[in-house]
Formats: C-alpha cells, structure tokens, sequence
C-alpha cells in the first residue's frame, strides 16, 4: 500500500522520488532489507532512482532483550565491516542518515517490545570509526564524498 501511494504521488508529479527517499533516510529511516544498499570499503551507499548516490549509516535498530544485556547496545556502522557485511540486507537493520549518532531503539523479549528510547545515543563500531578518522572525524565531510567514493569503491 505504501508503494503504491508512492508511485500514484510520482506518477502526478508531486514529488521527486529521489529527494522523498532521502527525506525518508533523514527521518526515520528505511529497512536494510527494502533499500537498494551496496557496502563499500568508504561507505554504505544507498542507490537512488535517479541514478544517485548516498552514504547511509546502518544499525540494528530493533534487539532481543537477551543480546542486548549480553552484548550491549547495537553499533553504528559507515562501511564494509564485518557486521555491516553480514547484515546489510537484514529486517530488523535500518539504514538511515543521522549526524548526531542519535537514533530509535527498541528492545524485544520474544516477538513483544519491551523498552524503547526515541533519541539513543549509539556508538560508530571500532572498524568503522576508523573510516571517518580519514574524513577528519566529520560525518557531514563523510556524507558530502558519497558520488566520490563510491566511484572508488566501485570502478568499472
């Protein structure tokens, strides 16, 4: 149904596809498993429909309530990480563009939610952090060389 309204609103022109799926990516985020994503050694990039591209940040944003007081809170990942690698495509990871490393978590026992933070502070994952060191720490630097480096990443 979403995407249905979606194609009606661009086939009237509404809108431009492109700028509302960043928009979306902005706000709340789009599942790992429903976007376009390819992971990259200087990023993870979103494919957009006009033929752009844009740097995403993935993170689980929902967690069994078992892993996360065994393992902690989700890391925030940038690039091809292990854990970026193996769940790019996964439905409980979001990808999403946040600058100040903010973001939804909800916390499940079993298939109920039973605690969720609207504004949890999360932590860049130790392989990823190590990316930005090379955009000065800046993740507005970061996100700005998407077109850049994804012709890196992905050369003919």
């Amino acid at each position: 149904m979403f995407f249905e309204k979606m194609l009606q609103l661009y086939k009237q022109k509404k809108f431009h596809l492109s700028s509302k799926l960043l928009e979306m990516l902005k706000d709340g985020g789009i599942k790992a498993n429903f976007a376009d994503l390819q992971v990259g050694n200087r990023g993870i990039y979103f494919l957009l429909p006009n033929a752009g591209v844009s740097k995403v940040m993935l993170y689980q944003a929902q967690i069994q309530e078992s892993l996360f007081h065994t393992k902690g809170e989700p890391l925030v990942h940038l690039c091809s990480c292990d854990e970026s690698k193996k769940n790019f495509n996964h439905k409980d990871f979001l990808a999403i563009i946040k600058m100040d490393l903010r973001f939804f978590l909800g916390i499940y026992s079993h298939k109920i939610e039973r605690k969720f933070f609207n504004d949890k502070p999360l932590r860049l994952c130790p392989q990823c952090s190590e990316i930005l060191s090379h955009y000065q720490e800046n993740l507005e630097l970061f996100f700005k060389s998407a077109e850049k480096d994804y012709h890196l990443d992905f050369k003919d």
